[in-house]
């Protein structure tokens, strides 16, 4: 492979009301270039086992604030987190201003969050499942017959436990061989 030749490293976005999360997926990138403008991305840097030069540029759907832009670095990948330059604005269509499918940027799904998602979130936030519906686990139509089921058809009988149960026994014994060894330490201690 020609070592002049550019690739194009794998890149990820999701996105908030507030900022945008671009991954660039390049291992053992050795002092890589990124250039964030307010309407544009530029990265160049080389990767991989071999060294091979990444590269690419992506003009930005709306403007960000390049001044407040943050960078993680690990051997896996580059991390970024940029403010859009308009607060709480709605969500972007897309990342790129042109239209055309690029193959190299692919949606973050491990990231993403729906804008509909993200208003109930930030306005409910008093649900700790989430809004998941378990109704339809418990008993609903199709489900297994045994799940949900109150009846105590299938319970087996159980034994009542009193002082004179086996149970009880072994418990108590266990408990006076406990206390036992601490009188003795705390004998010990006196002489």
């Amino acid at each position: 492979m020609s070592s002049d030749k550019v690739l194009h490293p794998e890149v990820l976005w999701a996105q908030r009301a507030n900022e945008i999360y671009l991954t660039i997926n390049v291992t053992d990138c050795k002092e890589p270039k990124i250039n964030v403008t307010k309407d544009k991305i530029s990265f160049a840097g080389k990767a991989g086992p071999e060294q091979n030069l990444y590269g690419f540029e992506l003009e930005f759907y709306k403007e960000v604030k390049p001044e407040t832009s943050k960078r993680s670095t690990t051997a896996r990948n580059i991390f970024l987190v940029l403010d859009k330059a308009v607060p709480d604005q709605s969500y972007w269509p897309r990342l790129q201003k042109d239209k055309s499918k690029i193959s190299f940027l692919k949606t973050d799904f491990s990231k993403w969050k729906d804008e509909d998602d993200v208003d109930e979130e930030e306005g409910g936030g008093s649900d700790p499942l989430g809004g998941m519906d378990f109704s339809s686990l418990m008993g609903g139509e199709g489900a297994d017959p045994g799940i949900g089921d109150d009846s105590d058809d299938d319970v087996p009988d159980l034994e009542t436990v009193n002082d004179s149960t086996s149970i009880n026994n072994e418990t108590k014994t266990n408990e006076q061989e406990i206390t036992k060894p601490s009188e003795e330490v705390s004998e010990s201690k006196k002489e």
